[in-house]
């Protein structure tokens, strides 16, 4: 990723952090040890425990990091984290997975807002025009963050949905105003249902990384996270919550779209003012835009 203009203020600072973690200038293309770079982390107060470890994702799920994976999953840390990558909290982040050579992350956010119904037809053409509507405004906002702004330019895969799994996917290609929108590098969702709410899961990846990432991920989601008993999907019962929404507004953000569809929106933004909080609302732009900072990090390429 090209270096910030220096009137960035707040992406000159993160190139900052990336530049104290290293030690020794590397070659292109040669990751640093994961380990180094776990314990790099953990001196800017970001906890990483190393696998093999088991920890829970939120009170709903647990996760298997395997030897050699990095967990982030106490709530500090994250914010941290997630500060490092541009990106704002909300208070639904339970964990940060980072692969042993920084190829890609994993981030997991729980939504507690009901069982959602999966007997809705995508389509995925609509659901891109929706995506995309408000993007000047969501990079508005960015923008007095001192953040780069991000335009989505397509589906790097159409949002489809497995119904023996449970699972919802998609992914977007994304650039950056931090090279001019010249390179292009994927957010990948995956939306895991649960009896009472939503794992909402992003991998963040460089395009050419994208396909043996995302098989990477499918093989290691469907060894190594589980919810808890009493939380699958298969053990709803009469009775229980049921969200006010189903597969297509889940891709849009879920319970941001019915706000927005309800005319909150202008009401939203006075609130959250107040709260000193930023809401990024997926119908007004992509929930959990992820930068790819692994490189910057690393010293690769």
């Amino acid at each position: 990723m090209h270096p910030a203009r220096p009137s960035r203020l707040p992406f000159v600072a993160a190139l900052a952090v990336a530049a104290a973690l290293l030690t020794t200038a590397r070659a292109a293309d040669t990751p640093a040890p994961p380990s180094n770079f776990f314990d790099k982390l953990e001196t800017r107060g970001i906890k990483v425990s190393r696998g093999p470890v088991t920890s829970p994702l939120g009170s709903v799920a647990e996760i298997n990091a395997p030897d050699g994976f990095g967990l982030i999953a106490d709530a500090d840390s994250i914010k941290k984290f997630y500060e490092l990558n541009q990106s704002s909290v909300n208070g639904e982040e339970v964990g940060v997975l980072l692969d042993p050579v920084g190829v890609w992350t994993l981030f997991f956010r729980y939504e507690s807002t009901g069982y959602v119904k999966d007997d809705e037809k995508l389509d995925a053409a609509k659901l891109m025009a929706a995506m995309t509507e408000h993007e000047d405004e969501v990079n508005a906002a960015r923008k007095a963050r001192g953040w780069d702004a991000m335009k989505v330019t397509g589906w790097a895969t159409q949002p489809h949905y497995d119904e023996h799994t449970h699972n919802l996917k998609w992914a977007i290609n994304l650039t950056s105003s931090a090279d001019n929108f010249k390179g292009v590098f994927i957010n990948e969702s995956i939306r895991l249902l649960g009896r009472g709410g939503v794992m909402k899961v992003t991998l963040v990846c460089d395009t050419e990384d994208f396909k043996p990432s995302e098989a990477a991920v499918d093989k290691l989601l469907a060894a190594s996270f589980g919810y808890v008993s009493g939380q699958k999907y298969s053990e709803w019962k009469t009775g229980d919550k049921v969200a006010a929404y189903g597969l297509g507004a889940l891709v849009l953000g879920g319970a941001g779209v019915l706000a927005s569809k309800a005319g909150l929106f202008a009401k939203l933004g006075a609130f959250l003012l107040a709260a000193k909080k930023l809401l990024i609302v997926a119908v007004i732009a992509v929930a959990g835009v992820f930068k790819k900072f692994w490189k910057k990090i690393t010293g690769r390429a």
